[in-house]
């Protein structure tokens, strides 16, 4: 099964693309850096799209919002969760979503595991030289879906 997922953010969404048979590889990580770009959302799309279109993916994965930031936060980050929403509808794709706890508590075994000990634990299982926080999440996310799969 081929699975893409992303860690949305409202500058730099995560995002990793992987296959799960017996067990999960992941072929392609990398970071959608929104800072930069004049039209943030259109270009977020255009991306999300390109990956859609690139990896054919069975299932989209993403995490849901963490809800202790502040409120323009919030609001930023659910309409970076909107694009990706909207990407997925417009290609067919199916979307399945994971909590940030979830996703820590698949990876590290603790629900309030810090971005440390979740890249930590990334690299170590997957064999990977991940330096980055978001792409690291994304990651964990496809993680999260093989452990609650049976392949």
């Amino acid at each position: 099964m081929k699975l893409l997922s992303f860690d949305p953010s409202s500058s730099r969404t995560g995002y990793a693309f992987g296959v799960l048979e017996d067990t999960l590889c992941i072929e392609e990580c990398g970071v959608i850096d929104l800072k930069r770009n004049k039209n943030p959302l259109s270009f977020l799309f255009e991306k999300v799209t390109e990956l859609i279109n690139k990896y054919s993916p069975h299932k989209v994965l993403l995490e849901t919002p963490f809800y202790s930031i502040n409120a323009q936060t919030l609001i930023k980050l659910g309409e970076v969760r909107g694009v990706i929403l909207l990407a997925c509808q417009t290609k067919r794709v199916e979307l399945e979503e994971f909590s940030p706890a979830e996703v820590k508590i698949s990876i590290t075994g603790y629900g309030r595991a810090t971005k440390e000990q979740v890249l930590s634990m990334v690299n170590y299982v997957y064999n990977l030289q991940i330096k980055d926080y978001d792409i690291a999440d994304a990651v964990a996310i496809l993680h999260s879906y093989s452990m609650r799969v049976e392949v």
